[in-house]
C-alpha cells in the first residue's frame, strides 16, 4: 500500500490529545438531595483533588479514536497496486553522441541506462524500450521488465544525433487496450513537455572543445583545407591542432579559442588519402575531437542530360568533377555516373542514384508541381543543411517558378512556395530546383558557385564526408555483394534493386566499400550540434510528474476509509443517545432514582 498524500498522517497526533482531554474531563452524576448544607465541605475537598482522573474503559473513547484514525488515513489517499494490472511503460533512451560525455561518471549514457533499468524493474505493467538515435526504433517491444534490463546492459551510444521528439511520438502511440502509456525519457536534452511524458536529464557541464568543420577544396595537385574549431560552455582556451594525412603529420599548431567562440585554421596539403584534423583537448566529450575527410580521390563523374546550357556547363567546369553530356542516357550510363543532372526535362521517373533536377519533376518522389508562380521571392533558407551552407539568396530574382507541392524531404529555400527541395531515401538522393537558370538571375549571384559546389558535395560526397547516422547508397552495377570495412568491423552488403544500401553509419570514422573493381571511401563525422553538450532541463508544467516506478494502475482505498468514518460516527451517535436521560410526563427519569432504590417513573 502506498499513500499519495502521506502528509495527512500527521493528523494522527490528535489521538493522544483526545485521550488527554478525556482524562481531564470531569464526569458528574445528578443526585437528588434534600439540602446542600452538608455538601459545602465536600465541594472544597473536590476542588483540591487533581483534575486528571484515571483512564477508564469507554466504548465512546475508542470510537472517537477510531474515527480520527480512519479520517487521517482517508486524507492520505491510500492506494493498493493491482496485481497484473500495470499500465504500459515506455522507456526512451537517448543514444546520441552527446550521451558519451563523461561529466557524469562513468558516462552520461551509463548513468541514464542504470536509471532506466531501475525504472523498468519498478514498473508493475509491461515495459517497452525505444532507442532515440539517428532513427527512433523499438529495441524491446512490450514485455517483462527483465528483458528491457538485459537490453539496456548491452546498449551503447552512437556518434550520431538523437531523435528525441520522434522517439517520444513513437512511444505515445504504443497503447495497451486503448490506454496510453507513461513515457520515461532518459536524455541530456529534454524536449517540449507533453502529457504523460517524464524527462530524466543527466549531465552537469557544458564545457567542450570540438572540431566542428573540415572542408576541403581540390586545387590541382594540392588541396586547400579549412578546419573550424569551437569552444562551448567554458573559458577561453588554447589547444593544439594536428593535421595528418594517412597517419603522417602535415601540420601542428596551437589555436586560441575565445570563451564560447570559434576559430578557423586553413592550410594547403599535398597528396591524397585520409586527412584527419584532431585537437588534443581534455574535455568531457572525445568523439568530436577528431574529424576526417578524403582528399585527392578521383573526380566524381557527372552526366548532364537535357538541352545545352552554357551557364550550367561553365559552372560545372570549374568544379573538381568530370562532366559528360547526353541528350538521352542508357541504363549503363546512369549506373556509371556519380551524379546525373536533369535540365528542363518536365516529368521523369528516377532510378536509384544521385540527381540534380533543374526545372524537372521526379514522378516517383513525394513532390509535384501545382502550376506556376510569377516573381516569387526567397523568404527562408535551411541554412544548416549542407546544400545551403554559406549561400545567400536574399537578392535572388526569379521571373517564374513551379509551385512545388512537397509531402516529405526537406525544403531548402522557399518564398510563397518551395523553391529548392532535397530528398534522401529509397536509394535516391536528389535536389530539385523549381525554377530554371534562364528564368532567374541565379548565375549572377555570388552564392551560385557555392550552391552548386554544395549540391555536388552532398549528392556524391564531394569531400567524401557524411554525418554519423546517414545512409550510404552506391550503385551496384552487376555486382551482387560488397564488403564494408569501418570502425565497427567488416560487414557484407547484398545488392538490392541495383544498389548497395547501408542503412545507417552510426560510428564516426573512415569506411571503405569494395565490390569488384569499385572502391568507395567515405569519412563519417559526428553532427556539429552534438558538440553542444550543455544539459537541457525539462520545462516544469503543472504538478510534479509521477516518479519512475509509480506508473501503474492502483486501487483507491480512501472511499472505504471515508465509509468507515461515517459508520463509526453513526455508532457513536447511537450510543450517545442511549445515555441521554428520557423525559416522561414532565418528570425526569434518571439513574439517580434507581440508586435510591425508588421505582423509575
Amino acid at each position: 500500500m502506498t499513500f499519495e498524500n502521506p502528509a495527512a498522517l500527521w493528523l494522527l497526533v490528535l489521538l493522544p490529545v483526545i485521550v488527554l482531554l478525556y482524562m481531564l474531563r470531569a464526569r458528574r452524576q445528578d443526585v437528588d438531595v434534600s439540602s446542600t448544607l452538608l455538601w459545602q465541605r465536600a465541594r472544597a475537598d473536590l476542588a483540591a483533588q487533581r483534575p486528571v482522573r484515571r483512564l477508564e474503559r469507554s466504548i465512546l473513547l475508542l470510537l472517537q479514536l477510531l474515527a480520527v484514525t480512519l479520517a487521517a488515513a482517508a486524507l492520505s489517499r491510500p492506494q493498493l497496486p493491482l496485481a497484473g494490472g500495470g499500465r504500459g511503460t515506455v522507456i526512451v533512451l537517448d543514444t546520441s553522441a552527446s550521451m558519451q560525455a563523461t561529466d557524469v561518471r562513468p558516462s552520461r549514457f551509463a548513468a541514464a541506462a542504470a536509471q532506466a533499468a531501475a525504472a523498468a524493474l519498478r514498473s508493475a505493467g509491461p515495459v517497452m524500450l525505444i532507442e532515440a538515435g539517428p532513427r527512433a526504433s523499438i529495441a524491446v517491444p512490450y514485455g517483462r521488465p527483465d528483458a528491457v534490463v538485459a537490453a539496456l546492459a548491452g546498449a551503447s551510444p552512437t556518434d550520431g544525433p538523437g531523435r528525441i521528439e520522434q522517439a517520444v511520438a513513437l512511444g505515445l502511440g504504443q497503447r495497451l487496450d486503448g490506454v496510453p502509456p507513461q513515457v520515461l525519457v532518459f536524455t541530456d536534452r529534454a524536449a517540449a513537455p507533453l502529457p504523460g511524458v517524464t524527462y530524466r536529464v543527466v549531465g552537469t557541464s557544458g564545457a567542450n572543445v570540438a572540431v566542428t568543420g573540415l572542408h576541403t577544396e581540390s586545387a590541382g595537385t594540392s588541396t586547400r583545407v579549412v578546419v573550424r574549431l569551437r569552444a562551448l560552455g567554458g573559458a577561453a582556451r588554447t589547444v593544439p591542432l594536428e593535421l595528418t594525412l594517412d597517419g603522417a603529420r602535415v601540420l601542428r599548431r596551437s589555436v586560441s579559442l575565445p570563451a564560447a567562440g570559434e576559430a578557423v585554421v586553413s592550410a594547403v596539403v599535398n597528396g591524397s588519402g585520409v586527412l584527419r584534423a584532431r585537437v588534443d583537448a581534455d574535455d568531457a566529450l572525445r568523439v568530436d575531437n577528431t574529424r576526417a575527410a578524403i582528399i585527392g580521390r578521383p573526380r566524381p563523374r557527372v552526366l548532364v542530360i537535357g538541352a545545352p546550357d552554357r551557364a550550367l556547363s561553365e559552372a560545372l567546369s570549374v568544379l573538381p568533377v568530370k562532366v559528360a553530356r547526353a541528350a538521352q542516357a542508357t541504363a549503363e550510363q546512369l549506373a556509371a555516373a556519380d551524379l546525373v543532372v536533369l535540365d528542363r526535362l518536365g516529368s521523369v521517373a528516377l532510378p536509384p542514384g544521385n540527381f540534380l533536377l533543374i526545372g524537372t519533376i521526379p514522378t516517383n518522389l513525394p513532390v509535384a508541381s501545382g502550376g506556376t508562380v510569377r516573381r516569387p521571392s526567397v523568404l527562408r533558407v535551411a541554412a544548416r543543411h549542407p546544400v545551403m551552407q554559406y549561400v545567400d539568396l536574399s537578392r535572388l530574382q526569379i521571373l517564374q517558378a513551379m509551385a512545388l507541392q512537397v509531402r516529405g524531404g526537406e525544403v531548402l529555400a522557399e518564398g510563397e512556395v518551395p523553391l529548392i527541395w532535397a530528398y534522401d531515401g529509397g536509394g535516391i538522393r536528389a535536389v530539385v530546383m523549381g525554377f530554371t537558370l534562364d528564368q532567374s538571375d541565379l548565375i549572377l549571384q555570388v552564392g551560385f558557385p557555392i550552391l552548386l559546389q554544395n549540391a555536388v558535395s552532398w549528392l556524391v560526397g564531394g569531400d567524401a564526408m557524411l554525418t554519423a547516422g546517414s545512409s550510404l547508397v552506391v550503385p551496384a552495377g552487376e555486382e551482387a555483394s560488397a564488403s564494408l570495412d569501418g570502425p565497427p568491423g567488416r560487414t557484407i552488403i547484398r545488392s538490392s534493386g541495383g544498389r548497395f544500401v547501408v542503412p545507417s553509419l552510426d560510428r564516426a570514422g573512415v569506411y571503405t566499400l569494395r565490390a569488384g573493381t569499385m572502391t568507395r571511401v567515405v569519412a563519417v563525422a559526428p553532427p556539429a550540434e552534438e558538440s553542444d553538450i550543455a544539459p537541457v532541463a525539462p520545462v516544469p508544467v503543472g504538478a510534479a510528474a509521477t516518479p519512475p516506478g509509480e506508473m501503474r494502475r492502483r486501487a483507491e482505498l480512501w472511499p472505504l476509509f471515508i465509509a468507515g468514518v461515517l459508520i463509526v460516527l453513526a455508532v457513536e451517535w447511537v450510543l450517545w443517545l442511549r445515555r441521554i436521560p428520557k423525559v416522561r410526563g414532565g418528570l425526569r427519569t434518571t439513574r439517580t432514582a434507581r440508586l435510591r432504590g425508588e421505582p423509575a417513573r
